[in-house]
């Protein structure tokens, strides 16, 4: 009796250890699943969803302990979600940022990155990084540059420059007049530059360009109301236009074509030598027979087209008002923090991690630096990778939109009053249609008072 009392005192035991044992293993398996740090990001287009399927394996594997929650918006929908987001005091961890109006709306929660990712800011082209404190403002830096963007250069077929005897790049208006006479006397039936100016989203580009090669920084000071927009520097940007006109660099029926996907259009099927387009435009440059691992050309407008076997190179649009080209453009699209992660350590930690392994370590790699990437990498001493731009003027053309980019900035795209940048696109379309150059830019004034 004694001994049966004995054996159910040692299994009651055992049964009221039990729970202690399965809490035991329980509590074991929350603190593993509690070390693991959520990030969340998100973002418009740019990494797209099948950039993340890449990057957040790459990252997790890297980073075990660190779990990346991403979200890819279409712009309108992603500015909705941020601003309701922020408006609760939440928000995502990681928010891509572009300069201007997005940044300046958002400023107040996003975090100073200039002293925590120092580091990480220091292996980055000194140029930019002043380019994000310069839109940040007061020496703050709240958004980390992924990478650049331009506009606006000049891409050209390198084998009919060939065919036509040229053998210079053209750097000025004189050399561009040059070039385009030897190409309407080997191509009679060819347009020697195409420009489509039936955009207002280019034509502003265009009205800009030209302003900052009478001035540098001219349209920035314009919008920030230090000068008017009928200031006689604009009067002489807009002479230049009229001039190009005149000479034939620039045909007037131009006001019918837009740039995609008729000007870029005549340009891949031969009808044009030259065409005017964004340094987005780069991939271009590819020659057809360079396919990603899904057999698609990088240059997805020119396979199957009458170019298709030419070898495409590219250069800045030489400054018509004299001295070196500029272009304009900037960030493209930088990584911002919440300044909501400085109460959350684990998550800063992770967050400055991710910041490191896209601005300079293998997302970098991934998003900017692999073939056909559209983004000019912000890292010192890099170009795009360059293996899809085999041939020597595909190769110079890289590195002339990366270089200009990088170092020849005259001021952002782009203005912050949308009625002003749509009414420069229209100032643009008078002036090359022959109106009144005062009277279009008094009218550009009068939008920018209203």
């Amino acid at each position: 009796m004694k001994k049966r009392n004995q054996i159910a005192t040692v299994f009651l035991l055992i049964v009221m250890a039990l729970p202690m044992w399965a809490n035991g293993s329980s509590e074991s398996s929350d603190s593993a699943s509690s070390d693991k740090v959520v990030l969340t990001w998100w973002t418009w287009t740019i990494p797209t969803e099948e950039d993340f399927t890449v990057l957040k394996e790459g990252f997790e594997k890297k980073y075990p302990n660190i779990e990346l929650q991403y979200s890819v918006n279409q712009m309108d929908d992603y500015k909705q979600k941020l601003q309701v987001e922020f408006a609760s005091g939440a928000g995502p961890d990681v928010i891509s940022m572009q300069p201007g109006s997005l940044l300046n709306k958002y400023k107040p929660f996003l975090m100073d990155l200039s002293e925590p990712v120092a580091d990480t800011l220091d292996q980055l082209v000194p140029a930019v990084v002043d380019n994000a404190k310069k839109y940040s403002g007061a020496n703050k830096i709240y958004l980390a540059p992924l990478g650049t963007s331009s506009t606006m250069f000049i891409y050209y077929n390198a084998t009919y420059f060939e065919q036509a005897g040229i053998t210079s790049i053209p750097n000025d208006l004189d050399s561009l007049l040059v070039t385009i006479e030897k190409l309407k006397k080997t191509f009679p039936n060819k347009l020697p530059l195409t420009i489509g100016l039936k955009d207002g989203w280019f034509n502003g580009d265009v009205f800009s360009l030209l302003a900052n090669m009478v001035e540098p920084g001219i349209t920035e000071k314009a919008d920030k109301g230090e000068i008017k927009w009928n200031d006689p520097q604009f009067v002489k940007a807009m002479e230049v236009l009229r001039k190009l006109v005149k000479l034939g660099v620039i045909d007037k029926n131009a006001l019918g074509v837009s740039v995609y996907e008729d000007s870029i259009g005549m340009w891949a099927d031969g009808k044009a030598v030259m065409h005017v387009n964004g340094g987005w435009a780069i991939g271009m440059l590819s020659n057809p027979s360079n396919v990603n691992e899904k057999g698609i050309p990088y240059a997805d407008r020119r396979g199957g087209r009458a170019t298709d076997n030419d070898i495409f190179g590219a250069f800045a649009v030489p400054n018509f008002a004299g001295g070196d080209p500029v272009v304009l453009g900037g960030i493209d699209i930088g990584l911002s923090l919440n300044k909501n992660l400085l109460k959350d350590k684990a998550k800063l930690d992770a967050a400055l991690k991710l910041l490191d392994y896209m601005l300079v370590s293998e997302g970098r790699t991934y998003e900017t630096g692999r073939p056909g990437a559209g983004l000019i990498p912000t890292l010192k001493n890099t170009s795009l990778n360059k293996s899809i731009y085999q041939d020597p003027a595909s190769s110079a053309g890289v590195d002339a939109i990366v270089n200009t980019t990088n170092n020849d900035l005259a001021g952002p795209r782009g203005v912050t009053n949308p009625a002003v940048f749509n009414q420069m696109g229209i100032v643009v379309q008078n002036v090359v249609a022959g109106k009144d150059i005062q009277d279009e830019l008094d009218a550009l004034q009068a939008v920018s008072e209203k």
